[in-house]
């Protein structure tokens, strides 16, 4: 008898593999010229400075300073009549502003990204794509430091964060995938259409004021309440706030969903990038 049995199509399915895990396989594989990159991101900003890498402190404490004197103190603002601890408003103002900038720092220069490195497409064999992963790791090591602080405040001002705030991380994580993906879209789409640096300015504005930063979701009319979410920053920054400053745990569900997208934009920004990649070098 004939043996009709077929093998499986296993290099369908490695390749299906590859594609789901291609951030990751990214990074295993480039993760200490990641890391270099990153660390000259960092140094890139203080380069030339007296004081250097400490003004990656002195900005966001200035910012915090300057917000707790004005909001706590003097307006003695409260957030939405939720509490009325003087010191929450400038703490809630910062949390929301550290996580929209540490978005906004990663997506912003994603346009240039190319051009300022083109170097490296036209003369030499280079995986690119490693410097969208080192800009998002420098924003994220800012995010970081005005993570320090804000629990450093917020112990000395009000109290020992809740044990709710052990969700931050997973949903930083899934921020942290939303911001790759885009990265990674931008700096690729950029490259064919320069019209896209010019838009990251008003950009900023209007995705700053759909976020929920400066109030909480609940006040946005239930209608538009899903279009606000379409925002990748608004489910994190409503999350967080309410899990830092009212004990108040997301939705398991939610958190989830949100991680999910968050590394099928990953994907997304990975797949759009490497097929533009290979006309890089014509139009630079």
């Amino acid at each position: 008898m004939t043996n009709t049995h077929k093998p499986p199509a296993t290099g369908h399915s490695s390749s299906i593999g590859r594609s789901l895990l291609a951030p990751v396989i990214v990074l295993r594989a480039h993760s200490y010229l990641i890391w270099a990159l990153t660390k000259r991101e960092i140094e890139g900003r203080v380069r030339g400075t007296v004081l250097g890498l400490v003004w990656l402190l002195i900005g966001p404490l200035f910012m915090l300073s300057i917000y707790t004197l004005v909001f706590g103190l003097i307006l003695d603002s409260r957030w939405q009549d939720k509490t009325d601890k003087a010191f929450l408003f400038p703490l809630v103002y910062f949390s929301g502003l550290i996580v929209f900038n540490f978005f906004f720092d990663s997506v912003s220069r994603a346009p240039n990204l190319m051009r300022d490195n083109q170097a490296f497409i036209k003369k030499i064999v280079f995986p690119v794509e490693v410097f969208a992963y080192a800009l998002a790791g420098s924003a994220l090591i800012r995010l970081g430091v005005g993570l320090v602080l804000l629990a450093v405040f917020q112990f000395a001002l009000i109290g020992p964060l809740p044990p709710t705030a052990l969700v931050y991380p997973v949903l930083l994580c899934g921020l942290m995938f939303h911001a790759l993906g885009v990265t990674l879209a931008l700096a690729g789409l950029a490259v064919f259409f320069r019209d896209i640096s010019h838009m990251m300015q008003p950009l900023s504005t209007v995705l700053m004021f759909l976020s929920p930063i400066f109030y909480p979701l609940s006040s946005v009319p239930a209608a538009l309440q899903p279009l606000v979410l379409l925002n990748p920053l608004a489910y994190p920054l409503e999350a967080t706030r309410n899990a830092l400053f009212f004990g108040q745990w997301p939705s398991a569900v939610g958190v989830v969903l949100y991680c999910v997208i968050g590394w099928l934009v990953a994907i997304a920004g990975h797949r759009l990038f490497m097929s533009l990649r290979p006309g890089f070098a014509d139009v630079i």
